[in-house]
């Protein structure tokens, strides 16, 4: 039995050790300081236009000391499903250029009355809906898509925050 062990033991550290040489093998591919240089921050003007939603999913939050409980998770994921049904109920939402938002239902003419719109605001590289919730808008790329994460929350702090969702541009 202990000849097994030690046989395993060793056969763990030989592919260990083997695979650290291999990993130290493989190249990293350079990039000049230009390239570095050229990663691209959204301006306002990325963000104007209509947005469908396609996608949504749960996260963390970023200030959470301890890992979540499956409780936690389970709540999140509801919560998910919850907003989710919420976002689905409109067509598109448009941003515009004169700092407005509008989340248009179906069959809205392009003019009528908004059900759920606001003002939003731009700063460091993000466009913020004028909320409670305080949805923060980010661009990850040049003509990318937007991913939508909240900030605040009026009342429980396990919700909202572990909301994502991915909106792609629309026209």
């Amino acid at each position: 039995m202990q000849n097994a062990t030690k046989a395993v033991c060793s056969t763990a550290l030989l592919l260990a050790v083997a695979t650290m040489g291999l990993a130290g093998t493989l190249s990293v591919a350079h990039i000049s300081s230009a390239q570095a240089q050229e990663e691209y921050l959204p301006t306002q003007k990325d963000f104007v236009g209509k947005w469908k939603l396609s996608g949504a999913t749960i996260r963390p939050p970023r200030d959470m000391t301890d890992a979540p409980t499956p409780e936690q998770e389970a709540a999140a994921n509801e919560f998910q499903q919850t907003v989710t049904n919420f976002y689905t109920a409109f067509d598109y939402l448009e941003i515009t250029a004169d700092g407005r938002y509008n989340f248009h239902q179906p069959g809205d003419p392009a003019s009528g009355p908004c059900v759920w719109c606001g003002a939003w605001s731009f700063s460091k590289s993000s466009l913020w809906l004028k909320l409670d919730t305080a949805p923060r808008l980010d661009i990850y790329a040049k003509d990318g898509d937007i991913q939508m994460t909240y900030t605040a929350e009026p009342d429980e702090r396990s919700k909202y925050a572990w909301l994502v969702f991915g909106w792609t541009k629309a026209e």
